[in-house]
């Protein structure tokens, strides 16, 4: 009886050590990969890989040729040989014949549902004035009488000496409102019939840090600069719920074929939120989303909510509300961003920041109170010293806040006795390395060349040990990350051989760390993404270049083969 018990035990012991190791093997192993792991240590501050990292001979190394992954999450990685323990007869094989891996993709200042509006709206980017004049006035001719024509792309910064006659545009249209919205947001024309429905008169005032333009008699232009751009946009009939859906879906495919696993939303209203929120309650966001409630006054009703929320908690969740986007000066193309001394191309003119620009300190405060991080808009030297200031003052009362790895957005240009505080206030400069190749050849005639030195400069940011990371601040760029390295690395456009000040440029591991651990970081969720290793989230980017060994040309060109979030394939590059 007792050797019949202890064969009945020992069976069993047997059976469960079987059931275990069953439970060990792998959802689904990628093998035949090179991949780039990220796991060793930062390179130095100069741009020198550390002496851990798989660099030899001037030659990068990749570090890995197989993954497995177990519910969502990564169990091994390693060699070809290896990761076989982890097959079982139910694992799925990838086969990544050859294909680069590295980390998911994170895009960390962008702006989704505008991929979608764009899309369905009439594009004007790269249009002379007659083009967009042309092309308006036969939409008209093809669209309903009152129904609303929206076009976008126009650039603020080339137009900004010489605006299109809206005037005489109006004369040509006018049984359709139609509102041209610019390239990065921060001007916008219309058509007289826009103005009228919107209510906007000449006695109608400029919104603070705003413009309304105006001829010599104060006759309206049709042209709204900065924040005054609100008073017709405001105006243009709401989308529907479906209607915004469709805009936003339409920006999560193109970001899953740009490679991208994680988009930060900066500037979240209630409509934006409504449909994230419909999607999660759905299980239907196919990628990761960090909303920022954008801290303005029309949006109070969604910052009052999430005041009284705070911040999420669970890491899991494909939606995260842990920041407030804050707006301290306009943009460098419209003369909006705040400096300390006058444009060079405008005297007297030192753009508008602040309270002027709309800008809530009250509100902000409440955020930092309510244990949010912030990410500040902040372009002239002034603006990026004030925004440094207030972190600054704040901290002083509330150490702890510190902690949680705030940011400005854009730093674009930092006066030179500023940029060692970044450090010292433990922010993150969120870049745009598109924006510096794009911006420079007028940028120049905006400040001049001493100022321009302090501009897009992440190797002085990087010297001073600040983390910087990258984005495309899309639609106000191409959010290739292609495109964003290629930029970064050689801080040159795709077509311009004008190289502008190379020393501020980034080496390829330093960019592509922009992009991946170090957007994690910013995020504070460097434990759970980021790097690929064995616990983290099985989000991982397949792509046909060798992204550390490869020329600017070869990088530039490249292609983005699958992407995989909590080891699924959520997009693939199929012939």
């Amino acid at each position: 009886m007792k050797k019949t018990i202890f064969f009945l035990f020992s069976l069993l012991f047997i059976l469960s050590c079987k059931n275990t190791t069953k439970k060990d093997f792998a959802d689904t192993v990628i093998i035949n990969a090179h991949i780039y792991t990220l796991c060793w240590n930062n390179p130095l501050l100069n741009g020198t890989p550390a002496t851990n990292a798989p660099f030899k001979d001037g030659k990068w190394q990749f570090d890995a040729q197989a993954i497995a992954i177990k519910n969502n999450t990564i169990q091994f990685v390693g060699s070809n040989k290896k990761v076989k323990e982890f097959i079982g007869d139910s694992t799925k094989i990838i086969d990544a014949k050859s294909a680069v891996i590295v980390p998911g993709l994170i895009e960390s200042h962008g702006h989704l549902q505008e991929l979608g509006e764009k899309n369905e709206a009439i594009n004007l980017e790269n249009l002379t004035k007659q083009q967009i004049v042309d092309l308006i006035i036969k939409r008209a001719a093809e669209t309903p009488k009152g129904e609303w024509i929206i076009a976008s792309g126009w650039d603020e910064a080339a137009f900004a000496n010489d605006y299109l006659d809206m005037v005489q545009l109006s004369k040509l249209t006018q049984n359709n409102p139609i509102v041209l919205i610019g390239l990065r947001g921060f001007g916008v024309m219309g058509n007289a019939l826009a103005f009228e429905n919107a209510g906007i008169t000449k006695k109608t005032k400029a919104t603070d840090g705003g413009e309304i333009l105006k001829d010599t008699k104060g006759s309206l232009k049709y042209i709204l600069l900065n924040s005054a751009k609100n008073l017709l946009l405001d105006k243009i009939p709401k989308k529907t719920l479906a209607q915004q859906t469709r805009a936003i879906e339409y920006g999560f495919n193109e970001l899953l074929k740009l490679g991208f696993t994680t988009t930060h939303h900066a500037g979240v209203d209630e409509d934006h939120m409504q449909v994230y929120e419909d999607m999660e309650m759905k299980n239907d966001l196919p990628m990761r989303v960090h909303a920022f409630i954008a801290a303005r006054m029309y949006n109070i009703n969604l910052v009052n909510k999430w005041l009284k929320k705070g911040p999420t908690t669970d890491d899991e969740s494909f939606l995260q509300v842990r920041n407030f986007k804050a707006y301290y000066d306009g943009s460098l193309g419209s003369r909006g961003a705040k400096f300390l001394k006058d444009y060079s191309d405008k005297k007297g003119h030192t753009g508008v920041g602040g309270e002027a620009y709309g800008f809530h300190k009250g509100m902000i405060t409440k955020a930092l109170d309510a244990g949010f991080q912030l990410a500040i808009h902040a372009i002239g030297d002034k603006a990026n010293r004030d925004v440094l200031d207030l972190y600054e003052n704040y901290f002083k009362a509330h150490p702890k806040s510190k902690e949680l790895r705030h940011r400005i957005e854009h730093v674009q240009i930092v006066h030179p006795d500023d940029f060692s505080r970044f450090n010292k206030l433990n922010l993150i400069a969120s870049m745009e390395p598109a924006h510096a190749v794009e911006d420079m050849p007028w940028a120049i005639d905006r400040v001049g060349e001493k100022r321009a030195k302090g501009a897009y400069a992440w190797r002085t940011l990087r010297n001073n040990n600040v983390t910087v990371i990258f984005n495309s601040d899309f639609t106000g760029s191409d959010p290739s990350f292609f495109y964003g390295m290629h930029s970064a690395i050689t801080k040159k456009k795709k077509t311009d051989d004008k190289q502008w000040f190379p020393e501020q440029a980034f080496t390829k591991e330093e960019s592509l760390r922009a992009y991946t651990i170090w957007a994690a970081y910013a995020a504070k969720q460097e434990h759970l993404t980021g790097t690929i290793e064995v616990g983290k989230w099985a989000d991982v980017t397949f792509m046909d270049v060798d992204i550390l060994n490869a020329t600017p040309e070869g990088i530039l060109n490249g292609t983005i083969l699958k992407t995989m979030i909590n080891g699924n394939i959520v997009y693939e590059n199929l012939p």
